[in-house]
């Protein structure tokens, strides 16, 4: 996997030598951070169409109805009956497209962005541009202001623990993973000892790619939001690290926790990285929608991961992904197999398959990748909806070969012919 791309601001090295600015910041923002607003219980509302008020949490939107919880009851409604929508993810779906836009230079333009965020129920977006505005300009009286400041004899200082410090004194306490610097976002809580600007970017990026993952399995499997919050430990010093479960894993998800460990060493597996954090997206997107906690089908598991990995396009802080263009290389390799795997065996394949260190793990690995592509992407995505069905069942325990050909709509002998043409065509041979 270390081929792999990775989410941009996991994969961008963390500077050796900071700025003195930047060292302040380092130590200053952990305890920013305990004076955050947070987010109510009903943070969006929605506007019926007989002029009603609904403040509610916003589970759903797709093209049949809009789903949303009142005081722990969900309710529905179909589009028609709604005049108005106003939901965290809207709001951060424009904050995302406002960042791409701006320079991030630019304090004025960051400090709009920051009073948009804090305006549309994004607390922890706000946060992180206020903190932002303060890596570029140390003295900004808005940005202490936002943040908890207190400005006495022309110091700006900060309260913490009963007593104010001013930035100089601030500037003495030493980051380390005890001390983590910990940043909110609308749907994640970041922990690190990465100096503010990377894992500022980190921030943005996952958000990024949990549009994407929304964008691309969300309204076909009509996913509700998380609102469950999972943690990204990211630790730049490795000695803080935890031991992996396996020697040498680089990131690893642990779903009892619902928290993703990340290794940032330097020569890190980037794509490992992002595999891991789809299996977060996954386990807290389909737990929360059907209501159980429950797993698809190994093959899918491992391929949609390795597709996120294979998809994604670093940039710092403007992570982008293109699931469409194939992963060459295991095309190519898939296409040169002299003994392929069956489609029955990849099916029927349990997670030691993929997940093991057996002489095939290869093998397998990249034939459920192409298996997946084929299925999103063959004929314009016509498997496409059954893909999606079957991937519900599947973490309902209703997975298995017979329940994937009913899904698809087409059986074994055809799809098997189809998918080796598709891998042909692509991969040669």
């Amino acid at each position: 996997m270390a081929h792999l791309h990775g989410i941009a601001g996991l994969g961008a090295a963390f500077p050796t030598s900071l700025h003195k600015r930047t060292l302040a910041l380092l130590a200053l923002v952990p305890f920013l951070l305990s004076f955050a607003p947070q987010t109510g219980d009903d943070p969006d509302l929605i506007v019926l169409s007989d002029g009603r008020r609904v403040p509610c949490r916003v589970l759903l939107e797709s093209d049949t109805k809009v789903v949303y919880r009142v005081k722990n009851k969900t309710e529905e409604a179909l589009p028609a009956d709604v005049k108005e929508v106003h939901s965290i993810e809207r709001s951060l779906r424009s904050y995302l497209e406002r960042f791409a836009a701006l320079d991030r230079t630019d304090a004025a333009a960051l400090k709009e962005l920051g009073q948009y965020a804090k305006d549309n129920s994004l607390p922890g977006e706000a946060r992180n541009t206020w903190i932002r505005i303060l890596t570029l300009d140390p003295v900004n009286e808005q940005a202490w202001t936002e943040l908890g400041g207190q400005k006495r004899k022309d110091v700006w200082e900060l309260k913490v623990g009963g007593r104010f410090y001013t930035l100089d004194e601030l500037r003495t306490r030493r980051s380390d993973w005890k001390n983590a610097l910990e940043l909110s976002t609308a749907h994640f809580l970041i922990k690190t000892d990465a100096p503010p600007e990377p894992a500022l970017d980190v921030a943005v990026d996952l958000e990024r790619a949990w549009a994407t993952f929304y964008d691309l399995l969300g309204k076909p499997l009509d996913l509700y939001v998380f609102d469950e919050v999972p943690e990204v430990h990211l630790y730049s010093d490795p000695k803080d690290c935890p031991a992996p479960p396996a020697p040498g894993l680089d990131a690893w998800f642990v779903a009892g926790e619902n928290t993703l460990y990340v290794n940032a060493r330097p020569d890190r597996d980037r794509g490992t990285i992002v595999a891991e954090f789809s299996e977060c997206l996954v386990f807290n997107a389909f737990r929360r929608t059907l209501g159980k906690t429950g797993q698809i089908e190994p093959w899918a598991r491992k391929a949609l991961s390795f597709a996120f990995a294979a998809a994604a396009r670093p940039a710092a802080g403007s992570v982008s992904f293109d699931f469409k263009a194939p992963y060459a290389p295991w095309f190519e390799a898939h296409a040169a197999d002299p003994e392929p795997l069956s489609l029955s065996k990849i099916l029927s394949a349990g997670a030691g398959s993929f997940d093991g260190g057996g002489t095939h793990v290869a093998r397998y690995q990249a034939e459920a990748y192409t298996l997946l592509h084929f299925l999103a992407f063959y004929e314009d995505g016509k498997y496409r909806p059954g893909l999606a069905e079957f991937l519900k069942r599947s973490y309902l325990g209703k997975g298995g070969a017979s329940n994937f050909f009913e899904a698809l709509g087409a059986d074994e002998k055809t799809l098997e012919k189809e998918w080796v043409a598709y891998v042909k065509e692509i991969g040669g041979g």
